[in-house]
């Protein structure tokens, strides 16, 4: 399968979420994955603030309900990485366990 048929058959699981906060802000979503910091793109403090600012549209989201849903439906092995239904996810697909950024004040490095 070709990359685009890939991406396709991927866009294609995506619901239809009227309302969703992170509708047009995939530059935003896209940064709060961990592979961007893994790869020496962003830095550890912009990893955070990236992840901090998606959970907080998430938190406010009026399809977080559905958005939640649909993630807890799929497997694993399909989910999407980084900040998606107001959790980050993990490259194993699971959710990150450990405190959110989201729940953590920026520190004086990272103002």
């Amino acid at each position: 399968m070709t990359n685009w048929m890939h991406m396709a058959a991927l866009a294609a699981e995506i619901p239809a979420l009227p309302g969703a906060a992170c509708k047009a802000r995939f530059d935003l979503y896209e940064r709060t994955i961990g592979e961007h910091h893994a790869a020496g793109r962003l830095t550890k403090p912009e990893l955070d603030d990236a992840r901090r600012e998606a959970l907080r549209l998430c938190a406010g989201c009026p399809a977080l309900t559905r958005c939640r849903a649909w993630l807890d439906a799929l497997p694993m092995s399909r989910r999407p990485n980084g900040v998606v239904a107001g959790v980050v996810i993990t490259s194993s697909g699971a959710p990150m366990r450990t405190r959110t950024p989201a729940n953590r004040a920026p520190c004086a490095a990272e103002s």
